[in-house]
């Protein structure tokens, strides 16, 4: 096994991208095959639900969700067509692109295998958090916002594969530094290989640029994402909320943050299980 620092990790990263030897992971085809389906209007639900039934761990997700706390006031369903028309397309769409992630996090080696639940618990968190916080924002879409906090750390998952699979050892300064040099790269790579909307193929790049100027006087789904990704460092320090430009094209009072977690507890619950 290769040993690498930080420095050296991140130079044989960038060596790998030049040479087209970073392998970026392909989407389930079942997957691919579902998500155009989606993009097509005259596409029947009928075939979209027989499409999803390729696979069994995503039926029983899909079920779930149905039957979760989004729909807590409604009668328990069993079969997919009506598990496809309650929850709808976009719902549909956040669950395929959080079933595909989780299945290409799929690893062994313990170090990273760490990295990656990680990565994976903190995607569901600011998803979550951006469904939420999109309600405010009548011109977004909250399903739309939850996959945008889904897919806005995703460069970190084939950095973290490429590592495995090169089999090199890296500590995690090494980790650190390599994921802050090309996560948002790597991240918009992958996101155009797996075919996704430009507004979602922004976002690994456009969230990290928290002091960015628009000609827009309207909160982006890129702003919701850095607000939601401020408001889980908000768990652990201070966040000077006034001195970022997304919080204020959001256009909410800045004390809704600090109390954030408490207000909208159950409206979080619900997210976070559908993402689970």
């Amino acid at each position: 096994m290769l040993t690498f620092t930080s420095n050296t990790i991140a130079e044989e990263s960038s060596e790998a991208m030049e040479h087209n030897d970073f392998v970026l992971p392909a989407i389930p085809s079942w997957a691919v095959n579902v998500l155009k389906m989606l993009d097509n209007i005259k596409t029947s639900a009928g075939k979209i639900s027989s499409s999803v039934t390729s696979d069994p761990v995503f039926v029983a997700r899909l079920l779930k969700t149905a039957n979760g706390a989004f729909y807590a006031r409604k009668p328990k369903l069993d079969n997919i067509n009506s598990a496809v028309a309650r929850i709808g397309y976009e719902k549909l769409r956040t669950l395929i692109i959080a079933a595909s992630m989780d299945e290409a996090s799929s690893i062994q080696k313990p170090a990273l295998k760490k990295h990656l639940e990680e990565f994976l618990d903190h995607s569901r968190e600011v998803a979550a958090i951006c469904y939420v916080l999109a309600k405010s924002q009548k011109h977004l879409s909250q399903d739309q916002a939850m996959q945008a906090g889904l897919v806005h750390d995703i460069g970190r998952l084939p950095l973290l594969l490429y590592i495995g699979d090169k089999n090199l050892s890296a500590d995690d300064e090494a980790i650190a530094t390599i994921i802050q040099k090309f996560n948002a790269l790597v991240g918009e790579r992958l996101l155009k290989l797996w075919e996704f909307p430009a507004k979602l193929v922004e976002i690994p790049m456009a969230h990290e640029n928290t002091h960015h100027e628009t000609a827009s006087t309207r909160a982006s789904y890129a702003d919701v994402v850095t607000v939601a990704n401020m408001l889980t460092l908000s768990k652990t320090k201070v966040v000077k909320w006034d001195n970022v430009r997304a919080v204020k094209l959001m256009g909410l009072d800045t004390e809704l943050y600090r109390k954030f977690f408490v207000r909208f507890e159950s409206d979080l619950a619900a997210a976070r299980e559908m993402l689970s």
